[in-house]
């Protein structure tokens, strides 16, 4: 069977039997929209638009396989397959229990069968009773576990060194970035650009030109914003709507992408990025006209310069365009829609 990081934008797939969701479950199939392998995640157009809606939904690998065949799915039905895993926990499943509650962050503690895992952070869904286990999606490719709360603690707040230079910051921040500590990346992120807007701090590292040049805190405000949507992204997950919280992020990562506009015009990821946070808010027609005209710009942007000098590299532009489409569908709808995938290309996902 083909592995699903190497499915193209149009293939197959089909939900896995024994995955029951409010707008998909086990056997419906659609066609892929986009390919986040990054974040092993795919936005499918499902057939069945009774079930999922008219909109694109963003689903997980691990409930998903490759459907090369149109026709086995019939409505309500999973197929059977020996090579299933083990069906979803039966009964009810609970958002609180104990110290922990649903769409926490956790940090992973003390496996002896998967001693690889600790130190890793994951987000609480949904805690069985009967196993007395925590559904916990593992950042960083993981997938999902089902854990015991003895082996779940509280992650520590991030902490940033003192006397560090702008460059410095930024390389930590883009080292936490690359292991998926979003948390801690912001608070790197957020170090260098108070030295930026600070005169007096300014003045005391004597910053070199490269630095003190505007398009270098456009460029920090970029990834921040980054790690903001993938944050609001996390947080949503397959909720049916957008929530306070994931919300919450899209607007600091919607503010981040726009300041990062203003400092550099030029820049087809910051106004990729604002397409990308737009989208992750309360949906509006507003809303989607905003997000639409933002990635609209971007697109006219070349590897070396495209209209009003706008840059963006060729491997992104696949991604942008998808994300059109789909901000022009939510407009035709205005209804809410899942957060589409973000950072869907490795060039995208580089951090500069």
């Amino acid at each position: 069977m083909a592995q699903l990081d190497g499915l193209a934008v149009g293939e197959r797939v089909r939900v896995q039997g024994g995955k029951n969701f409010e707008k998909f479950h086990g056997g419906m199939e659609g066609t892929i929209v986009a390919n986040d392998a990054e974040n092993k995640t795919m936005i499918i157009q499902f057939d069945d638009v009774q079930t999922s809606g008219p909109d694109p939904i963003s689903v997980a690998y691990r409930h998903l396989e490759h459907a090369p065949i149109r026709g086995s799915y019939r409505a309500g039905h999973a197929p059977s397959t020996s090579s299933q895993k083990p069906a979803e926990p039966q009964g009810p499943l609970l958002k609180e229990h104990g110290d922990f509650k649903s769409k926490q962050l956790v940090q992973l503690q003390g496996l002896q069968s998967a001693p690889e895992l600790n130190g890793k952070l994951g987000r609480l869904q949904k805690f069985d009773p009967v196993a007395e286990r925590w559904e916990v999606d593992v950042r960083g490719g993981s997938g999902q576990k089902r854990l015991k709360e003895a082996n779940l603690a509280v992650p520590p707040k991030p902490e940033v060194p003192s006397g560090l230079s702008v460059a410095e910051l930024k390389e930590l921040g883009n080292a936490a970035f690359k292991v998926s500590e979003l948390e801690n990346a912001v608070a790197f992120y957020t170090a260098a650009l108070d030295i930026l807007e600070d005169e007096e701090s300014r003045a005391k590292q004597d910053l070199p030109p490269e630095i003190a040049d505007p398009k270098y805190a456009a460029v920090l405000l970029n990834n921040r914003a980054q790690c903001y949507i993938m944050l609001c992204r996390e947080i949503h997950g397959e909720d049916a709507a957008i929530g306070q919280e994931a919300r919450k992020y899209a607007m600091r990562a919607n503010m981040d992408a726009a300041r990062a506009i203003e400092l550099d015009g030029t820049s087809g990821k910051a106004y990729y990025r604002r397409g990308c946070a737009v989208l992750g808010m309360a949906p509006s027609a507003s809303r989607a006209k905003e997000a639409i005209a933002c990635l609209e710009t971007a697109l006219e942007g070349r590897a070396s310069g495209g209209k009003d000098g706008v840059i963006l590299p060729n491997a992104m532009r696949n991604e942008v365009s998808n994300l059109l489409d789909y901000a022009k569908r939510r407009l035709d709808s205005c209804v809410e829609a899942a957060v589409p995938d973000v950072e869907q290309c490795r060039e995208n996902c580089r951090q500069q």
